[in-house]
């Protein structure tokens, strides 16, 4: 968890980040604005994207002198050429790249039947010497005008190079622009161009939807959902606003009608369809080799069947602009298989039902469904407000998950089995998390016997090798004076140091460095025998002389082996402090750093000169002290805990455990009824996407099956109907 100080910081930097990511997106959306505003007059060009260059002298004047060029030609023909000057002249000197195919038509309204050529449904001026350099996919270079744009290079060919070239050629011959007419030698090749329309909804939906991203954008949106609920407190609520956001785009993107931006241009023409054979561009079937005119149709291969009915028949056929059928004759008709035989799209529903079954998995495998579940159960059949003061009125008030439980009293502070590496106990062994409710036979303080004469033992060796002890001068001044002088120490009661040795080393196999060391300053060389000695005060009289390193070897060897009682004792303490007591109830928080006992006590007992972090990385005597002090105010320390019910688990010694979360209500409905709900909703997404998916391609399936089928019946009839009238 961040400090306050950190999370305020935090907040305000993902605020700073939200407010420059909102201005970037106004700031995108006003320039695509502006620059829609400004389509009309910037004659956009919709087949160019993003690709331009500036002008080079040369082609300037290329330009300048080609237009020229057309000037004179036309006055030659008795035709005004200032008109085509001015139309034609490049008003900026952007040049505009691109990969399109061309598409040359009839002028309807053209007495010379000259040709038109289109790039996207947009007129191009082209130099009609180049329409034999024309292919299915050429390579374009546009320059902008007043009127159409102008192609100044088509696959290679540029118009510098063909200005040169007539300045080489202007002496001997002036070339005809005209355009060359659509009338062959046979009337028959003649192509009219009826109208131009915009594809109608029913052909739009047969195209392939470019639903796939947005589905993509949705499903973003449940995976952060997801992490929102296994995030911490400060994410969570900016990790829910982001979800919720990519949610709405991705379902205004999805289901808003885009119809009016991306409607394509359909030619409707008249002429007689003519199948080519080996002279088509290619012969991989009968429907790649057929043409109206100088256009090689594409048509959609279900049709393969029918097309021959219009052959060499005057017939209206509607192409778009790559040449591909959608209508033709009085039957074969895209927007009529659209409307009778919808075309279902299912990609969409691939990626969501992919992505609520990540969602799922997730969930199952990071958190444990069954608490959520009933918790969301029993919110919804309602929770009660539940405060009580007495294990009495717990036990009689039938709690449930869900409810909310408000608890005070006096109880003691739970000591856990397996300490946590993660969490800090600032009252360790005592875990203040997790309360002990109900029963009058708690633990005793901690005490012990060993303790006592380990203390007894170091006080009087403390005492005896002090050089200024008050007994050694009593005894005998003078003998103190002078080893005083000598720099030595003396021991005035050996016998009470041999005496406490004794009764904190009861067993023969303890301490026996201390115990040898003793042996050897009183002459001794059997420790019972030393002992007895001791108790009949033989050796009461006896002085011993110890130097300073024997001294401070006796005292390293006592302090070692105290220690070493204080550390053991303090842990079977501990230990004993451990056993549950019978009946009553475990309170748990399930915040691992929110202290159940009052800020009162808390203050009481921190202790500034005990490290918060463990008890056991004191010293063995300021763990012992340090344990007593705890025990005094925790094992019957006022308490108090709120939040709602997750979990309630009888466990040994007839004792109940109640789990209790803290969080604030909103934080806690939404981790675990938003899970929950969370669950539910990517269930009845992968059901749903999965059977819409399923429905689909079966239909699908079938589609050609009764396009075909229903064809059949519409040539069928117009057959017999023709025989008839015959």
């Amino acid at each position: 968890m961040l400090p306050s100080d950190d999370i305020s910081i935090f907040t305000i930097l993902l605020l700073i980040i939200f407010i420059a990511l909102s201005g970037v997106g106004f700031y995108q959306w006003f320039i695509r604005w502006r620059a829609k505003n400004n389509q009309s007059q910037t004659s956009h060009l919709p087949f160019v994207h993003n690709s331009t260059r500036k002008l080079s002298t040369d082609e300037t004047l290329a330009i300048s002198e080609y237009l020229e060029f057309l000037e004179k030609v036309r006055k030659e023909g008795n035709k005004s050429g200032n008109f085509v000057k001015s139309a034609l002249m490049p008003y900026s000197d952007n040049v505009y790249a691109s990969n399109s195919p061309i598409m040359s038509l009839p002028s309807p309204d053209d007495k010379e039947n000259i040709k038109r050529y289109y790039i996207d449904g947009i007129e191009i001026y082209l130099e009609p010497e180049w329409v034999e350099y024309i292919e299915n996919i050429n390579q374009v270079e546009i320059v902008k005008t007043q009127t159409i744009p102008l192609v100044i290079a088509l696959n290679g060919h540029k118009l510098t190079d063909f200005v040169q070239s007539k300045r080489q050629n202007d002496a001997t011959a002036v070339p005809q622009l005209k355009h060359p007419s659509l009338k062959d030698k046979s009337d028959s090749d003649n192509v009219e161009l009826i109208r131009l329309r915009k594809e109608t909804t029913a052909e739009y939906n047969l195209k392939p939807k470019k639903k796939v991203y947005q589905s993509l954008i949705i499903a973003l949106s449940y995976i952060i959902l997801f992490f929102s609920l296994i995030s911490s407190t400060e994410v969570l609520p900016w990790l829910v606003i982001l979800a919720i956001l990519l949610l709405g785009i991705g379902i205004w993107r999805m289901f808003r009608s885009e119809l009016k931006q991306t409607q394509y241009n359909i030619h409707c023409l008249r002429g007689i369809p003519k199948r080519w054979g080996l002279f088509g561009e290619s012969d991989n079937g009968q429907l790649t080799n057929i043409s109206i005119g100088a256009i090689d149709l594409i048509y959609p291969p279900h049709w393969q069947p029918y097309v021959g009915y219009d052959l060499d028949h005057k017939t209206n056929i509607d192409i778009y602009l790559n040449r591909y059928v959608v209508k033709q004759g009085k039957f074969l008709s895209l927007h009529n298989e659209s409307v009778n035989f919808p075309l279902f799209h299912w990609g969409k529903n691939l990626v969501l039902a992919l992505a609520s079954l990540l969602v799922i998995i997730l969930l199952l495998t990071s958190i444990p469904m069954k608490r959520p579940l009933e918790l969301s159960l029993a919110l919804l059949d309602g929770s009660k407000n539940i405060s009580v003061t007495s294990p009495e009125q717990l036990r009689t008030s039938q709690i449930e998950i869900g409810d909310h439980l408000t608890v005070q009293g006096s109880g003691m502070c739970s000591i856990p089995a397996i300490y946590r590496s993660d969490i800090l106990y600032p009252f360790m062994p005592f875990d203040c998390t997790e309360m002990y409710w109900g029963s009058s036979n708690l633990p005793s303080l901690p005490s012990s016997e060993v303790i006592d004469n380990a203390l007894a033992l170091l006080d009087t060796m403390n005492y005896q090798l002090n050089p200024l002890n008050n007994q050694a001068i009593k005894n005998n001044p003078d003998l103190a004076r002078t080893a005083e002088r000598a720099g030595m120490t003396v021991v005035p009661d050996f016998s009470d140091i041999v005496l406490k040795t004794e009764n904190l080393c009861k067993d023969s196999g303890d301490c026996r460095r201390l115990k040898g060391s003793l042996l050897i300053l009183s002459n001794e060389k059997d420790w019972d025998e030393l002992v007895e000695k001791s108790q009949i005060h033989s050796l009461k009289d006896t002085d011993v002389f110890l130097r300073p390193v024997a001294a401070d070897t006796l005292r390293s060897q006592v302090n070692s082996i105290v220690s070493s009682f204080f550390y053991s004792q303090t842990h079977q303490a501990a230990q004993a402090l451990y056993n549950k007591p019978k009946g009553g109830f475990y309170i748990r928080n399930d915040d691992d750093e929110k202290q159940m006992v009052d800020g009162d006590e808390i203050k009481e007992l921190t202790n500034p000169s005990i490290p918060l972090d463990t008890l056991y990385d004191n010293t063995a005597i300021k763990q012992w002290f340090e344990l007593k002090r705890l025990s005094n105010k925790l094992l019957n320390a006022h308490f108090s805990s709120s939040g709602i019910v997750i979990d309630i688990q009888p466990i040994e010694n007839g004792t109940t455990k109640i789990s209790l979360h803290s969080e604030s209500s909103l934080v806690s409905f939404w981790r675990y009824v938003g899970s929950s709900l969370l669950f539910i909703i990517m269930s009845l997404s992968l059901i749903y996407n999965i059977t819409l998916l399923i429905i689909r391609l079966r239909k699908n399936a079938h589609r050609t099956e009764k396009i075909q089928a229903y064809y059949d019946r519409c040539f069928a009839k117009d057959f017999r109907h023709t025989v008839q009238q015959s």
